[in-house]
């Protein structure tokens, strides 16, 4: 009797265990904080990461995906990594495009990321920031440059331009200049010459 009962609770403790670790990867925790990312319900298998922000707290990964580019980020909770919070951009055709964005402030902690991508040749910096904060990069065609900063900023504080080589402003980052009806779609880049 009392080594069908030891035989009985062993069995609870093994399910028990079993379903606990069944419960917590189908929640999409992870032990590595990239299989975490890659395990989030909008980015599968199928993704190629294009870039990775390190943040004290957690990290950013940045993906394209075969419906559009994905920043994705990953946190540590004890010795496992879950992927609370996905961003995702339709694919576009546009001469420039945002590719990665992410504005996070939590209880870990404070991140802003900005990516973005060219295919005009004329295009040879990207500036980006709040005026206190501001950052240029060089930008090369079709691959993309990642900005980011260890605090939470405004998308609207952010004033993103597409520079030249002698630093003349080509796009800028905004809603449609001149209307009452916009979509998040709308907030793009625009062209300085001919903008509507």
């Amino acid at each position: 009797m009392r080594l069908a009962f030891k035989r009985i609770a062993l069995i609870a403790v093994v399910l028990l265990i079993t379903f606990g670790i069944w419960f917590t990867y189908s929640s999409g925790y992870r032990l590595s904080s990239s299989e975490a990312a890659m395990a989030h319900f909008d980015v599968r298998k199928s993704a190629t990461e294009f870039g990775e922000v390190n943040l004290q707290w957690g990290k950013v990964y940045l993906f394209n995906t075969s419906k559009g580019p994905r920043t994705v980020l990953a946190t540590k909770e004890g010795f496992l990594w879950q992927a609370p919070v996905a961003v995702y951009f339709s694919q576009s055709s546009d001469n420039v495009k945002t590719v990665g964005w992410m504005s996070y402030n939590g209880k870990q902690g404070h991140a802003m990321v900005f990516a973005v991508e060219t295919s005009d040749s004329a295009v040879s910096y990207i500036q980006v920031g709040p005026a206190t904060d501001r950052i240029k990069k060089e930008i090369t065609v079709k691959e993309p440059v990642v900005f980011s900063w260890n605090k939470e900023i405004d998308i609207n504080n952010l004033n993103p331009v597409a520079l030249s080589k002698d630093g003349k402003v080509l796009y800028e980052y905004r809603y449609p200049k001149d209307t009452t009806t916009i979509t998040s779609e709308d907030l793009k880049w625009y062209p300085v010459s001919g903008s509507k």
